[in-house]
């Protein structure tokens, strides 16, 4: 089933493996897949790419998904679902269900984690990879989150919580729209989201151990295998230089130093005057980059 979302893109429920899936979609062209970060029972959505859409829809077939266990998606089926790899086989479950051999992928955060390993795993279904603001990626936990999820928990209402956590994460809360934090504060109050976040619990979760410790092997054997076999595709490394979780140094620069070592075709673009939000705080200066870089290597893979 398919609805309209602000004129401009479509919601769409797909099945996806057995997860419903819910994604958004708007342009023609080759394909672009947008990967929101975030985890498992967490407010971001695909709708934090809202900004972005109308502009890359002009160029591109561009499609972002909630990914499993966060947004309007299913959660898991299985404890053994909820590790960081099943964001993973996700996204090429959601590709194959759309029936596209490869596409441009374009991560933010965990979702740049997501990204990167689906091009180490399945190099032919990605065409271009671009990474955006990823602390995921490069092992650099910020305990920042916990300071702010206490401070989030003081407030007694949802759209609050998520405004609030929202705009700490950006340089300012220009781009934190009623709009975005309704669907953030919906996203929350949802009884899987709830579950999800409840068996993930930092302190309290049965399967935050689980997850902690699968996540931490993952990612480095992932920063191993960049350095061991490289990323044989058009790579380009984007960042917000005030970002306050993934912060530029060191997380930033050594996202672009390991990168730009293993991959023969890749560069990097700072925007100033952006959080960790990048994408939507310089929305049109990160449009045109990424139009721009895709243009140039979109063809060269």
């Amino acid at each position: 089933k398919a609805a309209k979302i602000g004129g401009a893109a479509r919601r769409i429920d797909i099945d996806v493996d057995g997860v419903r899936t819910r994604y958004l979609e708007c342009g023609d062209g080759q394909p672009l897949i947008l990967v929101h970060g975030g985890s498992f029972g967490g407010h971001y959505c695909a709708a934090g790419w809202s900004l972005n859409m109308p502009g890359l829809g002009r160029h591109f077939r561009v499609l972002a998904l909630d990914k499993i266990g966060c947004g309007w998606t299913d959660n898991p089926k299985t404890d053994e679902g909820y590790r960081i790899g099943a964001s993973v086989a996700h996204l090429r479950g959601f590709m194959k269900a759309l029936g596209l051999p490869s596409a441009f992928l374009a991560g933010h955060s965990r979702g740049g984690y997501a990204v990167t390993r689906l091009a180490l795993e399945s190099p032919e279904m990605v065409r271009a990879l671009l990474v955006v603001s990823s602390a995921t990626l490069m092992t650099r936990p910020n305990p920042i989150y916990r300071e702010w999820d206490r401070q989030a928990a003081k407030l007694p209402d949802a759209r609050a919580r998520c405004r609030f956590l929202a705009t700490a994460n950006s340089y300012s809360d220009a781009h934190v729209s009623d709009a975005w934090v309704e669907q953030l504060a919906a996203i929350e109050e949802l009884e899987k989201s709830r579950e999800a976040a409840r068996l993930l619990d930092r302190s309290t979760g049965r399967l935050w151990p689980m997850f902690e410790a699968d996540l931490v092997a993952r990612q480095a054997e992932t920063q191993a295998w960049i350095a061991r076999d490289g990323i044989r595709l058009p790579t380009l490394v984007l960042w917000g230089m005030q970002d306050p979780s993934a912060t530029f140094e060191p997380v930033g620069l050594d996202a672009i130093k390991l990168l730009m070592a293993h991959a023969p075709i890749c560069e990097a673009h700072v925007f100033n005057h952006a959080g960790h939000y990048v994408f939507r705080e310089q929305q049109a200066a990160f449009d045109a980059v990424v139009i721009d870089f895709l243009r140039r290597h979109g063809a060269s893979h």
